[in-house]
């Protein structure tokens, strides 16, 4: 059996389907956590609704995550990882980015509370999914890193606000086109990322 299963009968009362789940496993573990999360919120999730969700007392959860912040971090890496690609051997740093960015956008927004948790959360292996391609088109690595910082912040930032903006119901919506004003964004991210790198390139012809 593997190292990550654990085996734990249902509570008296829980429902057959819960007692007959079968081995705890961590990708067990981040489902029901992103289910739970779309039903209550991010201020709700707990380690304790999320075992009450499993059929296990919470600490159960703790042999396969050292800590909250560990699932956290696990979480935000089902959302993104799977939208997170390499570039296609025809296609160019700038559209590969691009689409990137969207994909991880749609992937975030279409969770309640998506952008807090990755907001709360720390990316895990592997590390290199937007630096590397970006070296690979040119820039230094430290350029890479930098840039990769700099994308995913400004992403964390821009679904904060969007998330903000859909949540709160005391206040009419600003009136704006928000999918031109996302793409504006790219635009601007896009063309600074291209100007630096064709000024590094420059300057070490």
């Amino acid at each position: 059996m593997s190292e990550d299963a654990t085996v734990l009968p249902g509570p008296v009362g829980r429902s057959n389907a819960t007692q007959d789940r079968g081995p705890l496993t961590r990708p067990i573990i981040v489902k029901a956590a992103l289910d739970l999360l779309d039903e209550v919120g991010f201020d709700k999730l707990t380690t304790r609704r999320i075992g009450d969700q499993l059929g296990v007392e919470g600490p159960a959860l703790y042999r396969h995550f050292p800590s909250k912040a560990a699932l956290l971090d696990h979480m935000a890496a089902a959302l993104l990882l799977p939208v997170i690609r390499q570039p296609r051997a025809d296609e160019q740093w700038d559209e590969w980015l691009r689409a990137t960015a969207r994909a991880s956008f749609a992937a975030v927004m279409s969770h309640r509370d998506g952008a807090r948790l990755i907001a709360a959360s720390l990316p895990i292996e592997p590390l290199d999914l937007i630096s590397k391609p970006l070296q690979d088109a040119g820039f230094t690595h430290d350029r890479a890193v930098f840039a990769s910082k700099f994308i995913t912040r400004l992403m964390v930032g821009w679904q904060l606000h969007e998330e903000s903006e859909r949540q709160r119901d005391d206040r009419s919506p600003e009136d704006y086109n928000r999918c031109e004003a996302f793409e504006f964004a790219l635009d601007v991210m896009i063309e600074g990322l291209r100007l630096k790198l064709n000024q590094d390139s420059s300057a070490d012809a």
